[in-house]
């Protein structure tokens, strides 16, 4: 990581209607502006339904524009087209000139994602930018049972920042833990600050229920700011460039194994 990094991430309930989401969208980003950070995250599904988006409705002008008007870097989820005029789940990521410098299929697909036609990715890119090397994983991509493999491979590539945005609805009992310890672990095992913004309420779009939380988290100190699980919050934090200097030490990587072991199955 080149710099100290100021970010903010938000939650709020999502809705089918890209216009409310539009006004959600403005009113939040632009409140995180006056606290001068230098990005912004948005949840998964934050502009527009599978619907809209089939019916002609391209979220993609209007965070472009967003972005442009606060200078900022901001990023999130959104349903698309791809270039194969397919619906898929991508992250992305804009820069302060509005400018789209990433986009991300979703890779792991829930199985109503699946039924719908929705195209996974395969890939996931990495990006240099001005102040690190960052990496998106949407939603479930950063959670579930190999998520470590995902993690480990951004690690080889010197990732400093993962991008998450999510929609944190409420599958099982477990949902909040297996999202929040999670990522917690992740980021301290791999080395990389985590950005995870969540959605409350009742999604509008899924039709169940939401458990906020959203979370950014540092490798070194580990929560910096957590949300609750029913308000529409902005959380804010200081990403600092210190805290992977240490993590990443030459001497503090003689404390990792450097390879994984065989297993060897005995029979009685």
């Amino acid at each position: 990581m080149n710099q100290d990094l100021k970010v903010a991430v938000v939650q709020y309930q999502i809705t089918k209607d890209a216009k409310d989401s539009e006004r959600k969208i403005e009113e939040l980003v632009g409140t995180a502006s006056f606290k001068n950070v230098d990005i912004v995250g948005l949840p998964e599904e934050c502009l527009g339904s599978e619907e809209n988006v089939k019916q002609g409705y391209d979220p993609f002008q209007f965070l472009q524009s967003v972005a442009k008007k606060y200078s900022i870097f901001l990023f999130g989820a959104v349903y698309c087209l791809d270039e194969h005029n397919n619906i898929s789940n991508s992250g992305f990521l804009y820069n302060p000139k509005g400018e789209r410098i990433l986009l991300q299929k979703k890779i792991v697909l829930t199985p109503p994602a699946i039924e719908a036609g929705f195209v996974a990715g395969d890939t996931i890119k990495v990006l240099d930018t001005e102040f690190g090397r960052i990496a998106i994983l949407v939603c479930k991509d950063s959670f579930h049972r190999y998520s470590a493999w995902f993690f480990n491979e951004l690690m080889k590539e010197k990732v400093d920042i993962v991008l998450i945005p999510s929609s944190s609805i409420t599958v099982s009992q477990r949902s909040i833990n297996l999202w929040a310890d999670t990522l917690k672990t992740m980021s301290m095992l791999y080395n990389v600050f985590i950005l995870a913004p969540g959605t409350v309420g009742l999604n509008g779009i899924d039709g169940v229920q939401s458990f906020g939380n959203s979370i950014i988290i540092s490798p070194l100190k580990v929560v910096l700011a957590q949300g609750s699980q029913e308000r529409k919050e902005i959380l804010y934090a200081t990403l600092e460039k210190e805290d992977l200097d240490i993590l990443r030490d030459p001497e503090a990587e003689k404390w990792q194994p450097s390879e994984v072991p065989k297993i060897k199955t005995l029979k009685l």
